[in-house]
């Protein structure tokens, strides 16, 4: 009877050291599992489980979850190369893309062309872009991403490409016309010269018109040609408030009796970034403009801010005739003119210094005060910003 008693009692101590030993293992399975899930779900991939030298049960197991790890750790690479290479496509379009969450209006995504179109470095929410976009040609197309129901935006400059290409199109039209006319006159003016120097009475007189007129034609093309040719700037930081006062000692040279030229700066020692000897062709280019538009005792603004989204802004005012309507909208394309002695390509060359400079010119019509502002915007948002050197 006493055996049978101590052989239960052996029975049953062996049954619970066993339930412990197995209840231990089953918690520390658990435990392993959880903790690499957590990991995971957080994001950290720096771990290894033991693995050791003998072949038991713990390291059957650790192997295992080191190779489930591994697994995960792959996908997780490869998904972080396909996002790396979708952003570079992305990147690389001209089209502006933005992901907002639907529910909050917040961009969860944007790439560079957005920055560009937008001219902002950081965009966080729908309601610092609302009026930019509204200029803008706009697809959207709505989707489901992780649990969150997003919109997903692609929007593009077509006034400006449009523009671009307008632009484009009178630059290889011009080039063609200049090279087939020079090529024709030019052997005339030289023959022409020559001639000239050898012939008496009618003959002279006849050559001099030819020379003359084959002359004023190569003038006139090459004046044209300027137009296709506009320099590659060469940026630097500088200021704006001197950069302005000489500008304005020059048009003084060529306002008429009682005008006034005005230069206000704010901050004084406001910087831009651009080539500062093709923005002055600009700024004369306008000056010359204003001069010839106000009546005499009338006044002139040059007036240079901070403006929206790290921009530097030089207005050029004038309180001459307002421009109308009609002809607002044809000011800078190539040989529009309603000046009797006109070229028509001052604006257009202004146009396209201020394309090249990453820029922009406008028209800024002030009818409430009868003010005509013509705007020149500039980027410093995505440029490296250094100390200028300051003027003499």
């Amino acid at each position: 009877m006493d055996f049978e008693v101590v052989l239960l009692l052996v029975i049953a101590v062996v049954a619970v050291a066993g339930c412990l030993y197995f209840w231990r293992r089953y918690r520390s399975t658990v435990g392993k599992v959880a903790f690499l899930f957590n990991a995971i779900d957080n994001g950290d991939y720096n771990f290894r489980f033991a693995e050791g030298d003998k072949v038991t049960g713990d390291r059957v197991l650790n192997r295992s979850l080191n190779r489930v790890k591994g697994i995960l750790t792959h996908a997780r690479d490869e998904q972080m190369e396909r996002e790396k290479y979708f952003e570079l496509i992305l990147d690389s379009v001209d089209t502006g893309i933005i992901v907002v969450e639907e529910s909050r209006g917040v961009v969860l995504r944007y790439n560079r062309a957005a920055q560009k179109l937008l001219k902002r470095e950081v965009i966080t929410h729908v309601d610092q872009i609302k009026e930019n976009m509204k200029s803008f040609s706009l697809r959207e197309t709505n989707t489901v991403l992780k649990g969150r129901r997003v919109r997903i935006v692609a929007f593009s400059d077509i006034k400006g490409e449009l523009a671009n290409q307008e632009i484009d199109s009178w630059v290889k039209l011009i080039r063609v016309l200049t090279h087939e006319i020079m090529n024709t006159v030019t052997p005339i003016v030289s023959l022409s010269d020559t001639l000239l120097r050898q012939s008496e009475g009618e003959q002279h007189e006849g050559l001099s018109v030819i020379n003359r007129t084959s002359k004023e034609l190569v003038r006139f093309v090459e004046n044209y040609r300027r137009f296709t040719h506009v320099p590659t700037p060469q940026p630097t930081l500088f200021y704006v408030n001197p950069f302005l006062e000489r500008m304005s000692r020059l048009a003084g040279q060529i306002m008429k009796d009682g005008c006034t030229v005005a230069v206000d700066v704010q901050p004084k020692d406001l910087i831009v970034y651009a080539d500062e000897g093709l923005i002055s062709r600009v700024v004369s280019n306008l000056l010359k403009n204003a001069a010839e538009a106000v009546p005499a005792g009338g006044h002139i603004w040059l007036k240079a801010y901070t403006g929206e989204n790290d921009t530097v802004v030089i207005d050029v005012v004038d309180d001459g005739p307002m421009i109308p309507d009609d002809v607002a909208s044809h000011i800078f394309v190539p040989f529009f003119t309603t000046k009797k002695d006109g070229s028509g390509i001052g604006l257009s060359i202004s146009r396209q210094i201020m394309r090249v400079s990453n820029g922009f010119i406008s028209l800024v019509t002030d009818r409430q005060n009868k003010l005509t502002v013509f705007r020149l915007v500039f980027s410093l948002s995505l440029i490296h910003i250094s100390e200028p050197t300051r003027p003499y």
